[in-house]
């Protein structure tokens, strides 16, 4: 396994909380026509502890933490019909092949619009499909910073034309819109739009590539290097709004709001959103400075919570895009003698219907940056990985938002053997305060929690993306 500097924060994965998979259908002749002029508003998410629940009075046995973990269950499963998001994440899946089955001429406006679309639309699909819902947030604000031109450049309705040149039919643009960006197929009944509103934000970055190149000296016996050093300089234009809808035989499979801000010169960002797919509500936050970047989410099921996350990493130089691409192409050990310097803790905490809460914190980076390059056949190297973690992250879990401590979880080696051959990965093992322990795996089909989310990588992930990092 290796981490690389791009990744590197992935060793926070020990802030683990959970949501839960549930899935609707739809049934519409009508096809959505133009949606010019569709304005949403962003609403803030909703991260404030519930009420505490008075039966939680201590400490639980382990008969009785499983019981609580049931009836968490039970509540989950009444709050959820399994066909309520089938429709919609059908027909994201179906959004999604019509963007990507249709050729790009060329560098045209669709190379950054229709591609991106189609990745956002997969990723909300397969976030719902886990229960990953604050997942459907992170990709929704990946919309946001995935511009390399300007989106005013490129408005217009876009709809599939057959090009002689291409041999294949390709997005074209067939008719103007003053402040929408549209993918319009009545052949399959899709359309989806993408509405622009507000003062656009720049950056400007640039990426180094090689042309590796040369040729064998025989009278030397030495290679004579060739390689050329390829800069491309990019401008991000991204709008201070965007709104976009996406339809299926006239029924909206999702439709999402996303407001971003960012400077490069004071090394700050900020990007919210808001997204409805079928009935999930999903709100999101995400801000960050050079010494805290944080996030905030949440998903609701009709008017209940479901789950809420919030995360911050502390450090410096966090949003110096300049500093984070050298962190990024340094080696492993560079890497380890660099990232404490960077980053000075993180801690997250997620929470399941105001029922079971994981919070969990990472004191340091540098041991689990410095031990993640292990091979995975050499059990010393995965252990020395795994107790890099549990020296440096401890999660804890609670119930009922009360300060009874019911359990932790903890990280070590996995074997793995399938054809004689022998792995080791590292996973985590959820220990209850009443005396019982279980692989993070038999905790989650317990019924408590079924999928996962990591609020750090999402944080990561994001702000990486908002440099043009990733």
């Amino acid at each position: 396994m290796e981490i690389s500097g791009k990744i590197a924060v992935w060793a926070l994965a020990g802030l683990i909380g959970g949501a839960f998979t549930a899935c609707g259908s739809s049934d519409s002749d009508e096809i959505l026509t133009s949606t010019d002029g569709i304005h949403g508003t962003v609403t803030p998410p909703s991260t404030e502890p519930g009420a505490v629940d008075p039966t939680v009075t201590g400490v639980l046995t382990s008969s009785q933490a499983g019981k609580y973990i049931e009836a968490t269950a039970t509540q989950l499963k009444q709050l959820c019909n399994p066909q309520d998001q089938k429709g919609a994440v059908e027909s994201l899946m179906f959004i999604a092949n019509v963007l990507d089955s249709y050729g790009v001429a060329g560098q045209n406006s669709d190379m950054g619009y229709s591609r991106a679309l189609a990745k956002a639309t997969r990723s909300m699909a397969q976030n719902t499909e886990s229960g990953d819902y604050a997942g459907i947030s992170r990709a929704v604000q990946q919309v946001s910073n995935s511009f390399t031109v300007n989106p005013r450049d490129y408005l217009g309705v876009y709809t599939p034309v057959y090009d002689d040149e291409e041999e294949e039919y390709v997005w074209a643009k067939t008719a103007d819109s003053f402040n929408a960006i549209i993918f319009r197929s009545e052949k399959d009944r899709v359309e989806v739009s993408l509405t622009v509103s507000g003062e656009s934000w720049t950056g400007k970055f640039d990426t180094v590539d090689y042309d590796y190149d040369g040729y064998w000296d025989d009278k030397n016996q030495v290679w004579v290097s060739n390689d050329t050093e390829i800069t491309t300089h990019w401008t991000v234009n991204v709008p201070a709004k965007l709104t976009f809808v996406m339809s299926h035989n006239g029924d909206n499979a999702v439709s999402a709001v996303v407001e971003s801000n960012y400077s490069e010169s004071a090394h700050t960002f900020a990007v919210k959103s808001s997204a409805q797919l079928a009935n999930i509500s999903a709100n999101a936050e995400v801000t960050g400075t050079d010494t805290s970047i944080s996030e905030k989410c949440n998903a609701s099921i009709g008017s209940s919570r479901v789950l809420y996350s919030v995360a911050e990493v502390k450090g410096t130089n966090l949003c110096n895009r300049q500093m984070l691409e050298q962190l990024g192409n340094a080696g492993q050990d560079a890497i380890a003698a660099q990232i404490d310097n960077l980053f000075k803790g993180a801690t997250a905490k997620v929470d399941l219907l105001d029922r079971i809460q994981i919070s969990s914190s990472c004191s340091s980076l540098k041991a689990i940056v410095a031990n993640g390059d292990y091979d995975e056949e050499v059990l010393q190297e995965v252990n020395a990985f795994a107790a890099a973690l549990n020296s440096s992250v401890t999660t804890t879990l609670n119930f009922g938002n009360t300060d009874y401590e019911q359990g932790t979880i903890t990280w070590g080696a996995m074997p793995h053997t399938s054809w004689g051959y022998t792995w080791y990965d590292v996973e985590p093992m959820v220990a209850l305060a009443g005396g019982s322990a279980m692989s993070f795996g038999d905790f989650i089909d317990s019924g408590a929690l079924n999928g996962s989310i990591n609020a750090i990588k999402g944080i990561v992930n994001t702000y990486r993306g908002a440099f043009g990092l990733d």
